[in-house]
């Protein structure tokens, strides 16, 4: 654990808190699209002219919203499978690497995953963010190593693991 602040949260807690946020949106986005779909078929929704399109409305989102879940449950898969190497300050950045990072004085995370950029969660009073390969700062990040700084952005690596 070659953290600079890390003393009991490890990368595996977070990887592991990460997919509860994903399994909690998958449930959330499971039960919108029942309701989108039972608006789209209900007979609440049953048309009353050629002007009312309540019902083409609620197919639109709940295709829409299959799929976002469809992509949720992607990502969640890629979460299982996903067994990160472990880093230590000596390392290159590369995929699975939690990388923690000052910016402009504050502390800030970074865990290079597969799938679900843009979770976030809090991770030693501060926020740590998942960032994808699509990701320019995980393309900037990455054979980055320990005390560099990253040119388009004020972030210094400090931490690896």
């Amino acid at each position: 654990m070659q953290l600079s602040i890390l003393t009991r949260v490890t990368k595996a807690d977070a990887i592991e808190e990460l997919k509860k946020q994903l399994q909690t949106s998958i449930a959330v986005l499971k039960s919108a699209l029942a309701d989108s779909e039972e608006s789209a078929t209900g007979d609440e929704t049953k048309s009353e002219g050629k002007y009312d399109t309540r019902a083409v409305e609620a197919a639109y989102l709940a295709q829409a919203q299959d799929e976002q879940l469809a992509l949720a449950e992607e990502g969640l898969a890629s979460f299982e499978r996903f067994s990160p190497p472990a880093y230590d300050i000596s390392n290159e950045i590369g995929p699975g690497a939690l990388v923690e990072c000052d910016d402009e004085g504050e502390i800030c995370f970074y865990l290079l995953a597969p799938a679900g950029g843009g979770l976030t969660m809090d991770f030693l009073g501060c926020e740590l963010t998942v960032i994808s390969p699509k990701s320019e700062l995980y393309q900037e990040l990455v054979g980055k190593k320990m005390g560099d700084s990253l040119e388009s952005r004020s972030l210094m690596v400090t931490g690896l693991e």
